[in-house]
C-alpha cells in the first residue's frame, strides 16, 4: 500500500539513513504525551512502589516485543514486516489514555457520551493528530505521523479477548477495524502479552505489600509457561512466531487457550479485585467532581484567555494555556462540528484537557480546589 508513508503536510527527506518510521518513532519519543505516560496508571493506582509499572513501561514493553516479533518473522519466516514500524506503533499505541487507566476511561466515556463517548484507542489517534504539539501559524496539528503509524494505534484493541488477528483489507482510522499492516496486528497481539505477565507480576508484588489478597496462578499456567513476567513473554512470543503467516498474527490452539486462561484469571484476580475496584470508586467520584469543576469554569471564563491567566489557581491558568494553544482547533473548527452548541464543545475540551494529565496532576489539581489554605 504506497500510501501508508503518507501524511497530512509531506515533509522533506530526512536524509542519513532516516526513514518515515524513524520519524514517527522520535516524533512520539520527544512528544509531551509519551512523558506523561510515566506517572499514569497501568493497573495500580499511583504506585509507590517503583518495581511497579506505569503506562509508561507498558509503551516500552511492547515496542520491544513487537520489534523483536516482527524480526524473527522476517529472519525464520521470510515473512515481510518492518521492525521499525512495530515499534513505532507499540510506542504510541496507548497515548490516548486517561488517568488512572481504564477507570479513569470509564469515567471520561460516561461523562462525554453525547460528544461521542471516549475510547482511548480512538483518543489516541486524536493526541497524535489534533492536541499533540499544536501550531497555531497553519492548520497541521499534532505530530504529523503517517497512515500506518496511525492506523496502527487507533486500531490496536488490546482488551480483545482474540488470539489471533487477521490483516485488515485497506486503511481505516474510526478505531473498529483491523490494522492494515502487519506490524499494527503484532502490536495489538502483543499488547496483551505485554501486559498479561507484568500485570501478575505487579500483582505478586501487591500480595507481599497487602494491598490484595494471596493468590494461587492455575497448575496449566504455572506447569507449562511460569510465573514470572519473562517466562510469560517467552512462551507467547515464540508461540506467535511459530503460528503467523504474512496473513495473521495468531498464536496456537494451544497458546490461545492458555492465554485466555491467563486473561480470565488476571480479570477475576487483579482488575476486578475487591482492592482494585474500591480504588475505582474513589477515582470516579474524584474525576466526576474534577470535571464538574473545570466545566464550570470554561462556562465562566469561554474563551477570555486573560481570565484564565489572571485565576488565583494554578490549574486554571494550565486549562487556560492548554485551549489558548488549541484555540484554532476549539473556536474555528469545532465550533461548526457542534454546530454553535457551547455545552458540547465545552465537554470537548474538557475531556481532552482531562485525558491529558496524569495521576499525580489531577491529586494536585484536587489539593488546589479542596484543601484550605493559608491567607494571611
Amino acid at each position: 500500500m504506497s500510501n501508508l508513508k503518507k501524511r497530512f503536510e509531506a515533509i522533506d527527506d530526512l536524509g542519513h539513513g532516516r526513514g518515515p518510521f524513524e520519524r514517527d518513532y522520535t516524533a512520539i519519543l520527544y512528544s509531551h504525551a509519551f512523558r506523561r505516560m510515566r506517572h499514569k496508571t497501568q493497573v495500580f493506582f499511583y504506585p509507590q512502589n517503583d518495581h511497579v509499572c506505569t503506562r509508561l513501561d507498558h509503551l516500552l514493553y511492547v515496542a520491544a516485543i513487537s520489534e523483536i516479533v516482527c524480526k524473527a518473522l522476517r529472519t525464520e519466516k521470510s515473512i515481510d514486516c518492518d521492525p521499525m514500524l512495530a515499534r513505532t506503533i507499540g510506542i504510541g499505541h496507548d497515548l490516548g489514555h486517561a488517568p488512572f487507566g481504564h477507570a479513569g476511561e470509564e469515567v471520561l466515556d460516561q461523562i462525554a457520551k453525547d460528544i461521542g463517548g471516549f475510547k482511548h484507542e480512538k483518543h489516541g489517534l486524536r493526541i497524535v493528530d489534533k492536541i499533540e504539539k499544536p501550531r497555531m501559524d497553519r492548520p497541521v496539528v499534532g505530530l504529523n505521523l503517517t497512515l500506518a503509524v496511525r492506523d496502527g494505534i487507533v486500531n490496536h484493541n488490546g482488551e480483545s479477548r482474540s488470539t489471533s488477528v487477521c490483516l485488515g483489507n485497506s486503511p481505516c482510522l474510526d478505531g473498529d477495524s483491523l490494522p492494515c499492516t502487519l506490524e499494527g496486528c503484532i502490536v495489538r497481539l502483543v499488547d496483551k502479552i505485554a501486559y498479561l505477565g507484568r500485570d501478575l507480576e505487579d500483582a505478586l508484588i501487591a500480595v507481599e505489600a497487602k494491598m490484595l489478597k494471596s493468590f494461587s496462578v492455575p497448575a496449566e499456567i504455572n506447569a507449562i509457561i511460569g510465573t514470572r513476567n519473562g517466562e510469560i513473554v517467552n512462551y507467547f512470543v515464540g508461540d506467535i512466531i511459530e503460528s503467523s503467516t504474512e496473513q495473521r498474527i495468531a498464536l496456537s490452539e494451544a497458546g490461545g487457550k492458555l492465554m485466555g486462561r491467563l486473561m480470565t484469571f488476571n480479570y477475576e484476580h487483579i482488575y476486578r479485585s475487591k482492592k482494585v475496584e474500591s480504588y475505582k470508586k474513589r477515582v470516579s467520584d474524584v474525576l466526576r467532581t474534577l470535571f464538574a469543576r473545570f466545566l464550570n469554569v470554561l462556562r465562566q471564563y469561554e474563551d477570555h484567555i486573560d481570565s484564565y491567566k489572571s485565576d488565583d489557581l494554578r490549574v486554571v491558568r494550565i486549562l487556560g494555556k492548554f485551549i489558548e494553544d488549541r484555540g484554532r482547533l476549539y473556536f474555528d473548527e469545532e465550533t461548526s462540528i457542534f454546530s454553535g452548541d457551547k455545552k458540547k464543545l465545552y465537554k470537548r475540551i474538557v475531556t481532552d484537557f482531562m485525558s491529558t494529565l496524569t495521576d499525580s496532576f489531577v491529586f494536585q489539581a484536587c489539593s488546589e480546589y479542596f484543601l484550605p489554605r493559608h491567607i494571611i
